[in-house]
């Protein structure tokens, strides 16, 4: 009982300390969530309607883009790595707002229409999955299909699992774009029903007559561009009677700065120099036998020995100069140019050897398997017994991309390789490693075959239709490039680094490196979205620190971008999305109002000068008279609306006073003819124009849409 009592008597503290308690509990969790959310947050690369991506998903995505661009060939720069990050980025957005707005209106595509696309039955299949496929037979796409399902797969032997599990990945996403792509054409096909020519418009179309117009026209570029230069209150009138046209859904960055690009000093000049010197004088003793180890000996990625004898053809397409082209035809084998610094390097050619030889042959060739005991030996001896090649071909070869045509390939010279349709690669492929190559088809004697490859694939080959011999060279080339040396970079990078480290903010380092000739670029606005900062290679890096750098902060190092840019940059304002500052289109809008005052202040002047006629006109304009036929209300694309509207206001035979068709042209027309309208063609060329103009406007529509959607692009924290 005293416990109770005692309990009892500090009940209110104990109340006060239970809440502390509860209450620290509750905030320690709400820090704990809060943790997770901003977490999340910082994980967002892409936000669309409040749906965020996270940059795990995006950056898969990402590297599946860069991985099969480079499985083409292609070698990835820093600029085309972004390019591809907006496509996808794009793709997102796309996907999203197609996803929304079909779904509102009652769009689908099922798994049978899918299906059907795949397969073409019922329907044309989709031209991506043709090309997928490589083939339209059902039956060979369902097995395929089947290949790739997860069963089969884990049931295939180990080292073809990844194979497949690429494959599948690239199903999936084929899947993915055909429902897409159906999609959009239903939804194009929906909106584009919306879309009608009024009563107005088309009973104006179809008028009574077209006329024939004879016409004077000019650019309005002979105006300076001193003369038509808007004021400042004009640019600003403009903005603010515009704004709708500069709406931004992503924030804006603008950026100031330093760039130096490095270049060869004068004694970096002189070392190219001589070693130009060097490579023309042991090139003029090399001979075929030798000349590869000399050039072996420049550590230029720029050379090149031709082993066998190239076409002026083959010459055309090895990159060369045209001077060195030149120089190679019309000099004699042993040759070698010296040639001058032309876009800082000297190309050094020597022609090796000339000769007459065929610019091409013609080879038919039967792919077979060594599994068939004694088949290549017997297909053999019936082509020695005067059988069809051709027809052999296409009942034997294994290879029906050939087969179908007889096992012909175009072989048009040695160098590039074969027609449009196949390739060296391609030949290997086929061979299955049997060895093929250019040289052994072309060492096959004329209307001779031959047995090539080795096990376990035969390829039975002959040659035919030889083209006439045309003058072939043999040529060795070393491009010595004049670039700057470690001591031309440090010396200009330890002068970007004075000015950075002077301190003072940026105008003080802007007016400083103005002084020793450094360039000052000033107000540049950037956004997630842009690839490159102006011009200067690989400079995203400074782009992603000025998205997350504050107003008037100048970076803190100096930025080296490619081989041979400094940079030092300071952020002058971040503008978020919404309307886009004038600072930032302000380049924008003088270039339209000087080129609308150009066009009116031409028209006017010619106007003041009273000229009767359009060889007046023309004589004026140092121009000619141009006759334009079956004008009328409708508008073709090739003159602007002004023109039709001006032409069909116009009495019969007056002169029209000049004007201004638009922002680059000033007319002067007269009407010279006039022809009743067909009204079943017109009426024709209405419901044209109508289903083109349709389409424009679905496609306004859908781009209206994704315009509005609310994008949180947050790429610029991790690329």
């Amino acid at each position: 009982m005293a416990v109770l009592e005692k309990i009892r008597s500090h009940s209110v503290l104990l109340v006060v300390v239970i809440g502390i308690a509860l209450a620290g509990f509750v905030v320690g969790d709400l820090f704990t969530s809060g943790r997770t959310f901003w977490s999340k947050s910082e994980r967002t690369a892409l936000s669309i309607d409040d749906k965020d991506v996270s940059i795990e998903e995006y950056s898969v995505r990402l590297k599946e883009l860069e991985d099969q661009a480079q499985a083409q060939g292609q070698q990835l720069s820093d600029e085309q790595r972004m390019q591809l990050n907006n496509q996808l980025a794009q793709e997102y957005i796309s996907e999203y707002a197609l996803t929304e707005v079909t779904s509102r209106v009652g769009l689908g595509v099922s798994d049978e229409e899918l299906y059907a696309l795949l397969v073409g039955k019922g329907i044309a299949p989709s031209p991506l999955a043709s090309q997928f496929f490589g083939t339209t037979d059902e039956q060979q796409i369902n097995d395929l299909i089947k290949r790739l399902s997860d069963k089969q797969i884990q049931a295939a032997p180990a080292e073809q699992r990844a194979q497949l599990l690429q494959a599948k990945s690239q199903f999936e996403q084929l899947q993915k774009q055909i429902k897409s792509q159906r999609l959009q054409q239903k939804l194009t096909t929906l909106l584009s029903r919306t879309y009608k020519i009024n009563d107005v418009d088309r009973e104006l179309a179809l008028g009574k007559e077209s006329r024939s117009i004879a016409l004077v026209r000019t650019s309005a570029a002979m105006i300076t561009d001193e003369a038509a230069k808007p004021s400042d209150s004009e640019v600003k009138k403009y903005y603010d009677e515009h704004q709708d046209f500069y709406k931004m859904q992503y924030p804006l960055t603008e950026v100031s700065y330093i760039s130096l690009q490095v270049v060869p000093s004068q004694a970096d000049y002189k070392v190219a120099l001589d070693e130009k010197n060097k490579a023309v004088a042991e090139l003029r003793t090399a001979t075929a036998s030798n000349i590869e180890e000399v050039l072996r000996g420049y550590t230029t990625s720029s050379k090149f020995f031709s082993k066998t004898f190239l076409t002026g053809a083959e010459l055309d397409e090895l990159g060369l100069g045209a001077e060195q082209v030149a120089f190679i035809k019309g000099s004699e084998a042993g040759a070698v140019n010296d040639p001058q610094l032309v876009s800082d390097r000297y190309d050094v050619v020597k022609l090796v050897g000339k000769k007459m030889a065929t610019s091409g042959v013609s080879v038919r060739m039967i792919v077979l398997s060594d599994s068939v005991k004694g088949q290549a030996d017997s297909i053999m001896a019936q082509l020695n017994s005067g059988a069809s090649f051709a027809e052999l071909a296409k009942k034997h070869s294994l290879d029906q991309s050939t087969a179908a045509s007889g096992g012909l390939i175009q072989l048009p010279n040695r160098y590039g390789m074969v027609d449009s349709t196949f390739s060296e690669s391609k030949l290997i492929q086929i061979a299955q490693g049997s060895g093929l190559n250019l040289d052994t088809l072309y060492k096959v004697p004329v209307g001779t075959v031959v047995r090539l490859g080795r096990a376990p694939i035969s390829v039975l080959v002959r040659a035919e239709n030889p083209q006439p011999a045309v003058e072939s060279y043999q040529v060795a080339f070393v491009s010595i490039p004049a670039t700057f040396s470690p001591e031309t970079y440090n010396e200009k990078y330890a002068a970007m680094n004075r000015i950075l480290g002077g301190g003072g903010g940026f105008e003080a380092m802007a007016k400083k490196a103005e002084k020793e000739g450094f360039s000052v670029a000033r107000n540049i606005p950037i956004s997630t979205q842009s690839p490159a900062l102006g011009q200067i290679p690989s400079s995203r890096q400074v782009i992603s620190w000025a998205l997350n750098a504050k107003e008037g902060e100048v970076g803190q190092k100096l930025y080296t971008c490619g081989t041979d840019y400094l940079v030092i940059p300071t952020v002058v304002k971040h503008t978020p999305a919404g309307i886009a500052p004038l600072s930032a289109v302000r380049e924008e809008i003088v270039a339209y109002l000087s080129g609308k005052k150009k066009a009116e202040t031409l028209a006017k002047n010619l106007e003041a000068k009273h000229l009767a006629s359009l060889d007046a006109y023309a004589t004026e304009l140092q121009t000619k008279v141009d006759t334009l036929v079956d004008v009328s209300y409708i508008v073709r694309g090739s003159e602007p609306a002004t023109f039709n509207g001006v032409a069909m206001t116009t009495p019969m035979g007056k002169l029209s006073k000049p004007f201004a068709a638009n922002n680059a042209e000033v007319m002067v027309l007269q009407p010279v003819a006039a022809t009743p309208n067909d009204p079943a063609a017109v009426s024709a060329q209405i419901k044209q124009q109508e289903l083109g103009l349709a389409r424009q406007y679905s496609y306004r529509v859908f781009a209206n849409f994704i315009q509005n959607l609310k994008i949180k692009d947050n790429r610029g924290r991790f690329y």
